[in-house]
């Protein structure tokens, strides 16, 4: 139903869109800090020690240990990160989850004003 719209009165439409544009950008520069891409994750793991409690219960394993894992020329690499550490990678993965949503949202905005404009559907 809302293509129809668009079609009907495509210039009506355009300055709908742009203003979102906008809005995702002023998102984009104002809650968007410091970006890193990949993933945390917390292990509670068992040592190799015979008899140590970690082996009789999940509940009594070690840890936790924070690691970043992330891809480096198609490999996976994980880094051990401390507690502190874990706090910052974990805001700035966010971040980066954020611009990459923000971008995509851009991007579908951008398409949509094309068609508006040129009159042409992307392929």
């Amino acid at each position: 139903m809302k293509k129809r719209e668009d079609q009907k009165n495509p210039s009506g439409t355009l300055p709908k869109w742009q203003k979102r544009y906008v809005e995702l950008k002023q998102q984009l520069l104002q809650e968007v800090g410091f970006v890193c891409v990949g993933s945390l994750q917390t292990r509670y793991l068992e040592c190799g020690k015979q008899g140590c409690h970690c082996h009789d219960s999940p509940a009594n394993r070690h840890g936790p240990y924070h690691y970043w894992t992330r891809k480096v020329k198609g490999r996976t690499i994980a880094v051990l990160l401390s507690e502190p550490e874990a706090g910052i990678y974990q805001e700035w993965i966010q971040n980066n989850r954020r611009l990459d949503r923000l971008v995509r949202e851009m991007r579908q905005f951008s398409a949509r004003a094309l068609t508006i404009q040129t009159g042409r559907t992307r392929p």
